[in-house]
């Protein structure tokens, strides 16, 4: 039950992050990076709506599996690659910053990122 729970509530935060970076990837980029040049708003925009769209697919699997697997195995194993998925992406984005392409670590992402992998974690592991 803890299992299923879980990826619902990792699969939910997911698909709800990944649509709002492409209902507005403009003003989600603002609220992140503050604002950019007027050159790199469209370009910036793009990537995000990507970016939202490979949260939101994380998110639909999660939920997807969470309906149909009844493997216990199965679903810790989902919730496991999710955790490390998670872990990369959370890496991507302080490495942003330790290579110089932005001037500090976002802190809102790097929370999100964070308790989602423990949710997988401790749901897949205990």
């Amino acid at each position: 039950m803890v299992t299923i729970m879980s990826m619902q509530i990792v699969g939910a935060v997911c698909v709800i992050i990944g649509l709002m970076m492409n209902l507005d990837p403009v003003k989600f980029n603002e609220n992140i990076m503050g604002k950019v040049d007027k050159k790199a708003v469209n370009p910036l925009a793009a990537l995000r709506l990507v970016i939202g769209g490979g949260i939101a697919a994380v998110g639909i699997i999660n939920l997807y599996c969470s309906f149909t697997i009844t493997s216990t195995d199965a679903l810790n194993a989902i919730l496991l690659a999710t955790a490390i998925g998670l872990i990369v992406m959370g890496v991507t984005v302080i490495s942003g910053k330790l290579r110089g392409f932005s001037d500090q670590i976002p802190p809102m992402p790097i929370a999100i990122l964070g308790v989602l992998t423990a949710i997988c974690l401790y749901a897949s592991l205990f």
